[in-house]
């Protein structure tokens, strides 16, 4: 899924120009003018005493930070707020940028080397821009931080995979995670149609056992599974999920990063591993696990299709959970990973880790250290614990390391979750990293190819030729 279409379907958050500055100022009061001393009795009179001199108050070092409209901003006012408290000594000004990926995600790479670039920013860490950025020096490594708030253990994975540039700096810092995609499934149609929920509790093991609950679905009169093919990205999350079941992690990540300009891939998109994963997701559309008509119908509409119960199961991710239990609040419901393909590969949660948050290349030494203090502030595990008990912010820790009381705020399935993607492990959506061309274009392809219009064979061969021009340039 590009990072557009998934931060509208779970943020929403376009606006117009808003300038917010979180302005503290502190006034010091100067002292009254000491009294008079009093005249001796057996000398002349003493002046009066001159007003102690009073110290100016120390010049607070002010930082500008931008970022986007909806919970990315509100976090970022949230962060400031708490971090001049921490440290009253910096001043932290937040701005926030119209448009949002219209405006702010293609004019921020330009705004990032101009002289008038803030000190510190949000922006996501995903695909051309940000790559643009690291490799034209615009921005601060951020290795430091790493070590100062133990990230390295903190984060999961994917996120330490994804936030890792070929240099083995890391640029930017993460503030949030959604995963995907789930498997919704009603018990209701379940015990109806005599089907089990998978036997390790989390994913059936083969192949066998999916295509045969598909099966006894539409034997029971359900639609098995709902997605909302009608919008690309949706048929993406299925594609990604693919990807990461029979393709091992080492040349996933090449085919995170085999399109970057001079890059040589190990890992074509035009070779077998990724053809054997277009066939796979022909297959399961032919094997009837996907309801039928659901390459007519979009995101909402494929939702509708589970919450009205003609559909027994429903992909989408731990947004979802949000929507489903107001949309349907008496629908009981469980969740599930895609099945295992390979014997080998074992199923991840995909992580979506792209809210990033980095320090352009300073102009001023103190400003730079305030940035960077602040950027500290942003991941650490005081700050995302006080992040994830503010109900209003809506987000969930990008550190998989915080203690029970900050969790407990989260929704009983959002919970289990996020617990059991700590154990199982992640891997990173291809469609996030890679360019937009590319990943618009592969949903393009997906849907020609479910429908007929087009051979597995050949979506590989025309993302192939897009990464070919990246690779040149």
């Amino acid at each position: 899924m590009s990072s557009s279409k998934r931060q509208q379907s779970h943020l929403k958050f376009l606006s117009f120009v808003i300038l917010i500055g979180l302005l503290v100022s502190l006034v010091g009061c100067a002292p009254a003018p000491a009294p008079a001393a009093e005249k001796p009795t057996a000398a002349p009179a003493a002046a009066a005493a001159e007003p102690t001199a009073v110290a100016p108050a120390a010049a607070k070092q002010k930082i500008r930070v931008t970022g986007i409209p909806g919970p990315a901003g509100n976090n970022l006012k949230y962060a400031a707020e708490t971090f001049m408290k921490k440290y009253p000594e910096i001043e932290v000004q937040v701005d926030i940028a119209g448009g949002a990926e219209t405006e702010y995600k293609p004019n921020f790479p330009q705004i990032a080397v101009s002289s008038d670039r803030p000190d510190a920013a949000w922006y996501w860490v995903d695909g051309r821009q940000y790559q643009d950025l690291v490799a034209a020096g615009a921005l601060e490594p951020l290795n430091e931080i790493y070590k100062s708030e133990g990230l390295d253990k903190a984060y999961p994975e994917a996120t330490l995979t994804k936030y890792t540039s070929t240099d083995g700096n890391r640029y930017a810092v993460n503030n949030d995670v959604v995963w995907y995609p789930m498997v919704y499934y009603s018990k209701k149609a379940f015990e109806k149609a005599g089907v089990k929920p998978p036997a390790n509790g989390l994913y059936y093991e083969t192949l066998e056992e999916w295509y045969d609950v598909a099966a006894k679905l539409r034997a029971a009169g359900y639609e098995p599974l709902t997605i909302g093919g009608k919008e690309g990205w949706r048929l993406g999350h299925m594609h990604d999920t693919l990807l990461q079941r029979m393709i091992p992690q080492d040349k996933l990540n090449d085919l995170y990063v085999n399109w970057q300009p001079g890059s040589k891939p190990i890992i074509k998109y035009d070779g077998p591993e990724w053809q054997a994963v277009d066939k796979m997701m022909k297959e399961w559309y032919d094997n009837g696990v996907v309801a039928e008509g659901d390459l007519g119908r979009n995101y909402a509409e494929g939702r509708a299709l589970f919450v009205q119960e003609k559909a027994a199961m429903y992909q989408d991710g731990s947004w979802a959970i949000g929507v489903l239990n107001s949309e349907a609040p008496d629908l009981d419901y469980g969740w599930m990973l895609y099945p295992q393909v390979l014997p080998d590969i074992k199923p991840k949660f995909l992580l979506y880790a792209g809210d990033g948050f980095m320090v352009p290349k300073a102009k001023d030494p103190k400003a730079k250290d305030a940035a960077m203090k602040f950027a500290a502030w942003m991941t650490s595990q005081e700050y995302q614990s006080l992040m994830m008990k503010n109900k209003e912010l809506g987000l969930v820790t990008s550190r998989i390391d915080l203690p029970a009381d900050a969790m407990a705020v989260l929704e009983p399935k959002v919970k289990a979750q996020f617990e059991t993607m700590a154990k199982t492990g992640t891997s990173t959506g291809w469609d996030d990293p890679v360019p937009g061309d590319m990943a618009e274009k592969s949903f393009i392809l997906l849907q020609e190819m479910l429908t007929g219009t087009r051979q597995p064979e050949t979506v590989g061969q025309e993302i192939e030729k897009l990464a070919e021009q990246h690779r040149k340039g």
